[in-house]
């Protein structure tokens, strides 16, 4: 009986997370929150971030989480409180540096250190405005997630966007990775220090072939990405190409469209 309470228990948690990442507003308040207009809100519970609202519900605790500046404080407190996660359909996009060894010897460690920090700061703000959220950064590359229910169920015409702004906007030779797919995803972590919202699965492990597959200034955009965010690339007056690609561990090849957007890093005589 222990153990079927166990089971059912842990059930429960991970039915409660899979409502989370799939469905907005979900939390209470959002009854009354939805009712407040705001061009910023929070996912869960709706509550306004912008004028006139926004300053209001902030000084009654609902201001925006410095960790997740997409919820506000409650929500990130339930979900940091209740750890665990869903497999769900998700978008996860990859950015990456390219020819970052050799940047980085033509120039001195605090002006690389600076053209890194931009290149976050670009990727982050980039990523934030269309709902996703940062999972980690990897030296000279970013993951990024977009989950349903924090960008309304738009999640692979978000990764998109944000991805499209990053390489027509990075000032270093960036290449972008995009997939939508089944992942594990969640706040998920050791201790409760270091846990977060990560996901984990295969859509990650092609979303990271992808991006770093990609050459300096391409977009890779996998094709269920592509169809979830509701184009179709043959159709489009931008030259997509197709290609299909090798993913290690995986038996099948994955179909990709690849477009090169034009950029102007300064630092273009690094890469080969």
């Amino acid at each position: 009986m222990a153990v079927e309470h166990a089971k059912t228990a842990e059930d429960e948690r991970t039915e409660t997370w899979r409502k989370v990442l799939t469905i907005p507003g979900l939390a209470p308040f959002a009854r009354y929150f939805r009712w407040l207009p705001s061009s910023h809100r929070c996912p869960l519970c709706f509550a306004p971030y912008a004028n006139p609202f926004g300053p209001i519900v902030a000084r009654l605790g609902f201001g925006r989480s410095s960790r997740y500046p997409q919820l506000c404080n409650p929500c990130f407190r339930d979900l940091a409180n209740t750890p665990g996660g869903a497999e769900v359909s998700i978008t996860v996009l990859f950015a990456d540096v390219r020819g970052s060894t050799g940047i980085a010897e033509l120039t001195s460690a605090a002006e690389f250190s600076a053209l890194l920090q931009g290149f976050y700061t670009l990727v982050t703000d980039a990523v934030q405005a269309e709902g996703g959220i940062i999972d980690k950064f990897l030296g000279d590359g970013v993951m990024a997630l977009f989950i349903p229910s924090f960008t309304e169920r738009r999640d692979a015409a978000s990764g998109l966007a944000a991805a499209r702004r990053i390489l027509a906007e990075a000032q270093l030779p960036v290449g972008v990775g995009v997939n939508t797919g089944l992942a594990f995803t969640g706040f998920l972590g050791p201790t409760a220090e270091v846990a977060g919202f990560s996901a984990v699965g295969d859509a990650v492990n092609v979303a990271h072939r992808l991006g770093e597959t990609a050459a300096a200034g391409e977009l890779l955009v996998s094709a269920e990405a592509a169809t979830q965010a509701g184009f179709e690339p043959n159709a489009s007056s931008e030259p997509w190409e197709a290609r299909d690609l090798s993913v290690k561990g995986r038996d099948q090849t994955v179909r990709a469209w690849s477009l090169h957007i034009p950029t102007r890093p300064p630092v273009s005589a690094a890469v080969a």
